[in-house]
């Protein structure tokens, strides 16, 4: 994979959300492995062919476990998934459906993460099932304690009309932090695999751990930012227009597209701010790693 650059970056996740490779089928990407390697040893393979075994390989295999990711939780399912989500998020009125809404919102982003993690650690039931509850609870927990805030507020304002716009993205934000934290601690708590530039083992390190997960908890937080706050703003000023005063029944669709179009655009110059496979000096790492025969050192970073 090239990650050369930003852009490169950014073409590739773009890449691996394209919801064509959301429906490839098992032996479809049996085969696309096959022809990869094939190419490894030396068959010759035309480069659409390979391009497109690439593609699906990046999409459906996990980079550390080699294994099939569950269709649901692909990066190329991400846009139909968190369409839904974040609509019902961002159109959620009252205490119930904000409750749901959020529920809904961060047990598919538990299973989400988990399915894309840095493999090097086993993780326990037991500390997948913490992660979700506390990713749960801090995202109602925000949700329903800023609607509760600004009920107090003096009635009138129109400043508080859109605060509550605002209030998905800090629920969702304050989970992000608490679901990957907990979710993934182990690999800051214990260390994940790194490796030399041949993807041979060099060791463990909590130090690329934490820098794994802060990067992931950046990235998540930088990708709900567009998604979250733009729609909502601008369907703030629209909704007031004549025409959608005329014509209340295309509001719901419009946030929709909003949301669609975010999510495409903003996902890829997110997660392409950190390389997938990262690089770190041996020497920003324990002490017990210095002496390695490399002086820099790779890691999967993970979603």
């Amino acid at each position: 994979m090239d990650e050369s650059s930003y852009w490169s970056r950014v073409q590739r996740i773009f890449n691996m959300m394209d919801i064509r490779t959301a429906f490839v089928t098992s032996a479809q990407v049996d085969a696309a492995l096959d022809l990869l390697e094939q190419h490894e040893h030396g068959g010759e393979i035309s480069a659409e062919k390979l391009d497109r075994a690439r593609k699906i390989k990046e999409a459906v295999i996990h980079p550390d476990t080699g294994e099939k990711i569950f269709l649901p939780l692909r990066l190329s399912f991400i846009i139909p998934c968190n369409l839904v989500l974040d609509t019902l998020m961002l159109s959620a009125r009252g205490f119930s459906q904000n409750v749901g809404a959020q529920w809904l919102n961060q047990t598919y982003n538990c299973l989400h993460y988990y399915a894309n993690r840095n493999a090097s650690n086993a993780e326990s039931m037991e500390k997948i099932f913490q992660a979700y509850l506390g990713a749960t609870a801090s995202s109602v927990g925000a949700a329903v304690g800023l609607n509760a805030l600004l009920d107090r507020a003096p009635q009138g304002r129109p400043w508080t009309r859109l605060a509550r716009k605002l209030i998905p993205f800090c629920a969702v934000a304050a989970a992000d932090v608490l679901n990957l934290g907990i979710t993934r601690r182990d690999e800051f708590l214990q260390g994940i695999k790194v490796y030399d530039e041949k993807g041979e083992e060099v060791g463990e390190s909590r130090r690329a751990g934490a820098m794994a997960v802060s990067a992931c908890i950046l990235a998540r937080v930088s990708a709900a930012t567009p998604v979250l706050l733009l729609p909502p703003l601008v369907m703030h000023r629209l909704e007031r227009t004549r025409f959608f005063l005329r014509h209340s029944y295309l509001k719901t669709p419009a946030l929709m597209g909003m949301i669609a179009l975010s999510i495409q655009a903003g996902v890829p110059l997110s997660f392409g701010i950190f390389k997938q496979k990262a690089s770190v000096d041996v020497a920003s790492l324990e002490p017990s790693l210095w002496n390695c025969r490399v002086s820099e050192v790779y890691y999967n970073k993970g979603l």
